[in-house]
């Protein structure tokens, strides 16, 4: 096999708006940290793939199509053997053309497409640089414990679920996963590969550019094995930072792993993830030579509901219109007024996206366009055919959470700002859904 590692500068201009955090208004002032797209190429054969990681904090299926097509025109790589991964730093641009419901504030101008839109001949060109500079490699794989993140979803003693508080009791794909590629000849680094599921959240609501705590990690690594670092994130969607900064709330308190607070977070726990990520490198002995490729897509069916009746939305919209706009938020009446418009529209039962799953020898990469919880990668894991099967985040689309069915009898934050990313929401058993469809795409891989 052979595999070709590239990085670029994306970092956008200052005075643009970031997104995340709910904020605004919040207007990029400086930057703490360069935001980068990482190319990682393999080739086995005539069989092309590419993972490219963004710092961004999602990824559009219209921008990700965008992305794919200016790849293969640049490449040649099919376009679906292409997977576009945000790390979901939340100190980058706003970059969705689709807005979420109460953030219609977010960029008036649309800088950030724009600025997304620029970035696309950057991206493509920085894959062509990995592919022009493909070797014969040999991969070395490792597996650690870390604790860079842990479940934010901060449960009160009665099950219920409402701040973004550490919650060492709730679930956690605490695994971290590495690749090591070595040219085959001089031994030689090629690229190092790096997965994890953690929220890029440290740096917390201020107005720094900033690629956040998986920044930090992979200047650090490159420090120690001066070669390009990729960094893939996994099951984020329930998982936020391990911060040292404290937080209360009405009958819970703990630390902090919604936003940290700024540079320190983001050293303490970069660092954190580094320490990690380098004993795991340090501990491979075995590399592997000739390792096969392949490549697999197929359709993903998720069931999907609105949200509430039609009555019940129509209840809503007469209840705020009738109060003058006092009776519920103005997010929450366009979420009943979208709900009542699509109740005179054709249904939509099932989210329909392309899934293209990617192994290279032992491990296996099987992406989403969500932001996945915890127990979809540990299940993953645990029944999937490689011996490593990785779940990616954020990735060739963003359609919000998708949580586990004893997340959402827990409420919470991710829960309920489904209903403002898109009209439907997926049903409960959706995850399930998706995971076994997955396993089913995997297992017919590795019999290929």
């Amino acid at each position: 096999m052979k595999a070709g590692f590239a990085v670029a500068d994306v970092t956008p201009e200052l005075g643009i708006y970031l997104t995340g955090y709910g904020n605004p208004e919040r207007l990029a002032e400086a930057v703490h940290s360069p935001l980068r797209t990482t190319a990682m190429v393999l080739a086995d054969g005539d069989t092309e793939a590419a993972v490219v990681s963004m710092d961004w904090c999602g990824i559009s299926e219209e921008l990700a199509t965008d992305i794919h097509r200016a790849i293969h025109e640049a490449t040649g790589i099919p376009a679906d053997h292409i997977l576009v991964c945000a790390t979901h730093t939340h100190s980058a641009p706003q970059v969705f053309v689709r807005r979420t419901l109460s953030r219609t504030d977010v960029d008036p101008e649309y800088r950030g497409v724009a600025y997304a839109k620029r970035m696309i001949p950057v991206i493509a060109e920085n894959v062509l640089t990995a592919k022009n500079g493909m070797r014969e490699a040999v991969v070395g794989f490792g597996l650690t414990k870390s604790k860079t993140g842990v479940s934010r979803r901060g449960m009160d003693e009665n099950g219920k679920v409402s701040r973004f508080i550490a919650d060492p009791y709730q679930p956690c794909d605490d695994n971290m996963t590495v690749a090591r590629f070595l040219d085959k000849e001089t031994g030689e680094d090629i690229g190092i590969f790096i997965h994890y599921g953690c929220h890029n959240t440290c740096q917390g609501s201020n107005r720094l550019i900033s690629s956040d705590w998986c920044g930090m990690m992979r200047e650090r690594v490159k420090d120690s094995y001066n070669t390009t670092v990729m960094f893939v994130n996994g099951s984020e969607g329930d998982v936020g930072p391990n911060t040292n900064r404290p937080v209360k709330a009405a009958g819970i308190y703990g630390y902090s792993a919604g936003g940290g607070d700024g540079e320190r977070s983001v050293l303490e726990v970069g660092l954190r993830a580094a320490t990690d990520a380098l004993r795991a490198l340090s501990e491979i002995r075995d590399f592997q030579a000739d390792l096969p490729l392949k490549v697999r897509s197929q359709e993903i069916r998720l069931p999907q509901a609105l949200p509430f009746d039609e009555a019940t939305a129509q209840e809503r919209v007469n209840k705020y219109e009738s109060s003058n706009g006092t009776a519920m938020s103005e997010a929450d009446y366009q979420v009943a007024k979208r709900v009542l418009e699509h109740w005179h529209l054709p249904p939509q039962p099932e989210l329909v996206f392309n899934q293209t799953v990617l192994a290279f020898g032992p491990l296996a990469l099987a992406p989403f366009p969500f932001e996945m919880f915890s127990v979809f990668s540990l299940r993953l894991r645990k029944y999937g055919p490689f011996a490593y099967n990785l779940l990616t985040s954020c990735t060739n689309g963003g359609n919000g959470y998708l949580p586990d069915r004893a997340a959402i009898a827990a409420g919470g934050y991710e829960i309920t700002w489904r209903e403002k990313v898109r009209a439907y929401v997926t049903t409960p058993e959706a995850g399930d859904v998706a995971i076994s469809q997955t396993l089913a795409s995997l297992r017919a891989l590795a019999k290929s």
